[in-house]
């Protein structure tokens, strides 16, 4: 979808969740620190899952983009769920604090869900190399701030503070919308008049 639009799947989610550029993650909490084993690992829903639809997604540190799919649960497959999504990510890029932002557009049902959570991290990130293996924490993260093509903001109030152990982040699963708000999206109203393959 992203690339039908000439956008990044940065660009496109945005312009779904309107406001939650985090989704439902909290960005004013202790940061984590910078993962050393060049990891970043994609918990998917409740109790894990990874990335169970299809679906580019796209990493950023900062304005920099780290890592780049067209189809993330082929790129990074979960065993049909048995295992998270686990991505190399070159944190060099952040010197001291950074925010660290997945966006996933998942295709699900005829209809593209948006997907961001952001992790603050501190530290200094350096070049890693598939080669380079640590115990260092992974930065983890689940979905948030889940919104279907139906929607323009990100549909839960709630809101969940990273853990403090570990580089992981956990956040509550979307709430779905009425009827109501799904048709006030100009967005849903241009999806439906154009067909997805």
């Amino acid at each position: 979808m992203a690339a039908e639009k000439g956008m990044s799947v940065r660009d496109v989610v945005l312009d779904m969740v309107g406001d939650k550029k985090c989704g439902e993650t909290l960005i004013d909490v202790d940061p984590k620190p910078v993962p050393t084993d060049g990891k970043a690992i994609w918990v998917g829903g409740e109790g894990g899952g990874g990335f169970t639809h299809r679906g580019p997604c796209e990493l950023y540190i900062d304005e920099t983009m780290v890592l780049k799919s067209d189809d993330c649960s082929e790129d990074y497959p979960t065993d049909g769920g048995a295992v998270m999504s686990e991505m190399p990510i070159d944190y060099s890029s952040c010197n001291g604090d950074c925010i660290f932002t997945i966006y996933w557009l998942g295709f699900q049902n005829a209809q593209w869900q948006a997907y961001v959570n952001c992790v603050p991290l501190t530290g200094n990130g350096s070049p890693t190399t598939s080669a380079e293996t640590t115990d260092a924490p992974s930065t983890e993260t689940q979905p948030s701030g889940s919104s279907s093509s139906e929607t323009t903001t990100a549909p839960s109030t709630e809101e969940t503070e990273a853990p403090a152990s570990e580089a992981s982040l956990s956040v509550a699963q979307p709430k779905e919308h009425s009827t109501d708000e799904m048709a006030k999206c100009t967005v849903s109203r241009r999806l439906r008049e154009k067909k997805i393959v």
